[in-house]
């Protein structure tokens, strides 16, 4: 541990899920990665979650979405009236756009897929540790290499900052403007305003950092950023749809074993949580993605017993007829094919 860490006071961070065995392993997992700096308290039910603040200060809340009763919505929305300050994280296993924005606006300041995997779990810890240790303040703020760029935004916009994000990818220098809490002005060096904002969301990968706030050329974008960061969300999810509907017609369509023409009778293609882009001729659109949903856990679990490679896809094979499933991070692909009938 280093001596920063050795010389702050311990984390208090308390956990709300109503799964009591996720809980345990969250707790020993993440204990272990804060080399002890944290100390983790669990709560099943909003109401234990409640008992516990009244005992202890926390600096951070992580709530599930998805519990009886009392949702993680409106728990979101109680704790900010009655402990104004304190920092709010929402975990959950799919969240769509819609219950993203509900959840950022009753406070969280950030939407987090429940992690599966050991490096999942490192992921979720290190955007934690971050949270934790943000600090606005007038000037340079240091390089967020471990929280993505939109949620940064979110943070920023949420607390009524002014900062200038400068994102930088390969080629790709880009400045984006925020004044107290609201998205002015966004350039990539080729766009801007709304459209340099979302070539800039779209980046999968770089290195950005919070410079002190100026005055933008000009003013270029108007609307509210949660509508920006959604249409952007909505835009790289388009596009990733249309990437995987190309790739996947190109997998059905090259046999592996002989010539014989096919037919595509059956897409889908759903983001990385399961949430359905796109469907065609899909007559149970719910089984399929569950279907998906199971491949996707058992390819990480094989990841981990076999580190071979990323995982691309299972291909099945049935008299006549030829199914592909595809998982992948950022989505997951159904196909299915039948055989051309031969020409009299």
């Amino acid at each position: 541990m280093d001596n920063t860490k050795k010389n702050r006071a311990p984390r208090q961070i308390l956990f709300v899920d109503d799964d009591p065995d996720f809980l345990g392993v969250l707790k020993e997992t993440f204990r272990m990665l804060s080399e002890e700096g944290w100390v983790i308290h669990c709560a099943t039910s909003p109401k234990m979650a409640l008992d516990l603040l009244k005992r202890q200060r926390m600096d951070l809340a992580v709530v599930d979405l998805n519990m009886p009763l009392l949702d993680g919505v409106q728990f979101l929305s109680l704790l900010g009236k009655r402990y104004s300050d304190l920092k709010k994280v929402t975990l959950t296993s799919f969240a769509t756009e819609e219950k993203r924005s509900q959840c950022l606006a009753a406070g969280a300041e950030l939407v987090i897929e429940k992690p599966h995997s050991p490096d999942g779990f490192k992921s979720v810890f290190a955007m934690l540790e971050d949270l934790i240790s943000w600090e606005p303040q007038q000037g340079f703020q240091g390089m967020l290499r471990r929280v993505g760029l939109q949620d940064v935004i979110q943070m920023e916009c949420l607390g009524r900052n002014s900062s200038v994000l400068e994102v930088q990818n390969g080629q790709v220098l880009g400045r984006i403007y925020i004044e107290d809490g609201s998205i002015l002005h966004a350039t990539d060096g080729k766009l801007t305003g709304e459209a340099a904002l979302q070539r800039l969301l779209a980046l999968t990968g770089g290195s950005f950092e919070l410079v002190p706030f100026e005055k933008p050329p000009e003013r270029t974008i108007e609307g509210q950023w949660e509508f920006l960061l959604m249409e952007a969300a909505r835009m790289r999810d388009e596009g990733a749809a249309q990437t995987a509907a190309a790739e996947s017609k190109a997998a059905a369509e090259t046999p592996s074993v002989s010539t014989v023409p096919v037919d595509v009778v059956e897409t889908l293609i759903c983001s990385g949580n399961g949430e359905p882009l796109y469907h065609a001729d899909c007559a149970d659109v719910n089984a399929r993605v569950e279907l998906l949903k199971q491949i996707a856990g058992q390819a990480a679990h094989l990841a981990q017993m076999l580190p071979l490679g990323k995982f691309d896809r299972v291909e099945m094979q049935f008299p006549g007829a030829r199914a592909i499933a595809q998982a992948r991070p950022d989505r997951l692909v159904f196909v299915r094919t039948v055989n051309q009938p031969a020409s009299s």
